[in-house]
């Protein structure tokens, strides 16, 4: 198991450094770049609501399932670190409530049926009990897809409120490195960049993805512990 998640969580950082490279690349050829740009315009005409439009529009993807790490990086693409943050937290806020509630209030049994029997959420759920948030907020900070386990959460007996300040804290440190770096492949298209900014971001980036490996390890040993 842990070795299942240490793979995910590298394959995750991979594909965000892939998706950015990608995304750089493709602004060469294709008019992506014009795309983002008029999007970033769009929405930069409402000032702060323009942020709040997207954290919406984030929130409502993520209750449907959508992957959010492209969302992620596209808002530090486009608002930059403080904004695109703002954005993105305001978008996990919406969407992790949105799939707890209608996983314990509306949906329930549908949701139970699907993972009721599986002992991995039994043992989870029974870990949930008897820790509450400490547990979901250490779990939170292990790569496992964001809008399917917001409903898995709606099946426990935890709070709605601890659950959500929980879910926000133990996301928010991988999230500010995935939307830095859309802030910092922004300003790499902008134009050519002081060689010593590049290396401040390399730290930056590097600082960041030690203090997640860090809280991962943590997180995969309750995991672990959790599942026995």
């Amino acid at each position: 198991m842990k070795e299942l998640l240490k793979s995910i969580g590298t394959f995750k950082l991979a594909l965000a450094g892939l998706f950015l490279i990608g995304l750089i690349v493709a602004a060469k050829y294709f008019p992506i770049l014009d795309w983002i740009k008029a999007f970033g315009v769009w929405s930069q005409q409402f000032g702060f609501a323009g942020a709040v439009i997207y954290g919406i529009v984030f929130g409502v993807s993520a209750i449907f399932m959508v992957p959010c790490l492209p969302l992620t990086l596209l808002a530090g693409f486009t608002f930059g670190l403080a904004r695109g943050l703002f954005a993105v937290v305001l978008g996990i806020a919406i969407g992790a409530a949105g799939g707890f509630l209608i996983a314990r209030y509306l949906a329930r049994d549908t949701v139970a049926q699907k993972v009721g029997q599986n002992a991995r959420f039994a043992a989870i759920d029974g870990a949930i009990a008897k820790d509450g948030w400490k547990i979901v907020g250490l779990l939170r900070m292990l790569p496992v897809p964001f809008g399917v386990t917001n409903y898995l959460y709606g099946l426990t007996a935890i709070e709605f409120w601890r659950y959500m300040a929980a879910s926000l804290v133990g996301m928010l440190p991988a999230n500010i490195l995935f939307v830095y770096l859309g802030a910092f492949g922004k300003r790499s298209i902008d134009g050519p960049r002081h060689p010593l900014e590049y290396v401040m971001g390399g730290l930056m980036v590097a600082a960041l993805v030690a203090v997640i490996v860090v809280l991962r390890k943590i997180a995969q040993r309750a995991a672990g512990s959790a599942a026995v």
